[in-house]
């Protein structure tokens, strides 16, 4: 049936993998000194960027929200991960 407990269990670890997959391709971007690919694909403008820089969170969340049209949610974990050292 959908929403077995094994299905969110599987789907919960699936999820671990790929966000500690991610950390560990942007540390090795930072490390060869190459950009950092755009979290989860999303396609990340230089303004969003330079609001990231800048420590106004916010603002760049709220910038991404009108370029890509992401929820909340969405734009919160994409800033979170740019803001990551």
């Amino acid at each position: 049936m959908f929403g077995r407990s094994e299905d969110k269990a599987r789907i919960d670890g699936l999820t671990r993998r790929v966000a500690s997959l991610e950390e560990t391709v942007a540390l090795l971007c930072r490390e060869a000194g190459l950009p950092e690919p755009d979290p989860q694909g999303i396609s990340v403008s230089d303004a969003v960027r330079a609001l990231v820089a800048e420590d106004k969170p916010i603002a760049a969340i709220k910038q991404l929200r009108e370029e890509t049209g992401l929820d909340l949610r969405s734009a919160k974990e994409a800033v979170d991960r740019l803001q990551k050292p």
